[in-house]
């Protein structure tokens, strides 16, 4: 028959130890958050350096960049149109063909 007394022990440093182990991952994800926003603004920063050294260059050599923009926001929306009327004129060809690709992506992943 096991001791009462010593089965108090064990309960208490066995939630002594659980407590330390939560405190532990909370400092752990604690860390871990911060190293990712870190990490997030660093590469948020680089990539506005590099986008502000291309759009200069560019423009260095002639390049409007903002003609660019706009030919290229007008490209997108005229491709969602179309995406949009060939979705409403058939809309279950459109749902086989989402589905084909959803099933290659599938395996390629799989692999």
């Amino acid at each position: 028959m096991a001791n009462p007394v010593s089965s108090g022990k064990r309960l208490s440093a066995v939630s002594a130890a659980a407590e330390d182990a939560a405190e532990r991952v909370s400092a752990t994800a604690t860390k871990a958050r911060e190293e990712a926003s870190e990490l997030q603004d660093t590469v948020v920063r680089n990539a506005e350096e590099l986008a502000a050294n291309v759009n200069q260059k560019l423009k260095a050599a002639g390049v409007d960049t903002d003609v660019m923009v706009k030919a290229a926001k007008g490209q997108a929306s005229e491709l969602q149109r179309l995406v949009a009327d060939e979705l409403k004129a058939r809309p279950l060809r459109a749902l086989g063909i989402a589905a084909a690709i959803g099933l290659v992506v599938g395996f390629m992943t799989a692999r």
